[in-house]
């Protein structure tokens, strides 16, 4: 005898930040958390990014392009994701900021309320008189393809940096930098004066990320403390 299905999961919508498409999801059932609890206790970042894509995969119904959604975009739709599957409120441990105290708060947040803010920003970075570049924010699959322990950060800011650059523009053309080869993004990239690169990696460090305020008194000495909690670490 066969037996019964448990639940008759509901769906929800949201929307995607960087290109404003309207999603369909269901929550996650205990065999997606049993993959991502796995992958946790891992203690592999690239194992824990390939496995929160393997969740919205599983988990979204309308048909997207997973290989561009941004960094941004991920954490965003897996907080929401999370939020219908386990709850929308979450406890997080935040360590007092005082030295002589440092005791560990338990603070309950409403995951579901946080958002990312797209600024309006200017993707063409002026280089010099004559050549600019044209920009785009990382994909998630580039992270990941980063996140080995082959790398070190300095490698993987320069692998990911590379996938960022969309094309170089002149008086005359346009260059589209997915028809180049990455030794020549590199060299490209390497031949750039400390200016010029400070305005690329400003542009990466000033991208969108999911944020949330969060205030709380030290249980232990009382301290106030203000904080903006960023990105999915805690929440992961």
């Amino acid at each position: 005898m066969a037996l019964p299905k448990l639940n008759d999961t509901p769906k929800y919508n949201m929307t995607i930040p960087s290109t404003r498409q309207e999603v369909r999801f269901r929550p996650f059932l205990v065999k997606e958390e049993k993959v991502m609890l796995i992958a946790l206790e891992s203690d592999d970042q690239k194992q824990q990014l390939n496995s929160i894509v393997d969740t919205l995969s599983a988990c979204i119904e309308t048909d997207i392009d997973y290989d561009t959604l941004t960094t941004f975009d991920v954490e965003y739709m897996f907080n929401q994701l999370r939020a219908k599957s386990v709850g929308e409120t979450a406890k997080i441990s935040l360590q007092c900021t005082d030295e002589e105290c440092k005791a560990d708060n338990e603070v309950v947040i409403n995951v579901d309320s946080m958002n990312v803010e797209m600024p309006d920003v200017d993707y063409v970075i002026e280089l010099d008189d004559n050549i600019s570049i044209e920009m785009l924010y990382p994909s998630y699959k580039n992270v990941m393809e980063s996140a080995t322990g082959k790398m070190t950060e300095t490698e993987q800011m320069f692998n990911v940096m590379k996938q960022c650059l969309r094309a170089v523009i002149t008086e005359e053309e346009r260059i589209d930098l997915k028809n180049e080869s990455p030794k020549e993004i590199e060299s490209f990239i390497e031949s750039m004066d400390s200016r010029q690169f400070g305005k690329i990696r400003k542009f990466l460090e000033e991208m969108p990320q999911m944020k949330h305020p969060v205030e709380f008194a030290c249980k232990m000495c009382g301290k106030e403390h203000k904080e903006e909690l960023s990105g999915i670490q805690n929440f992961f």
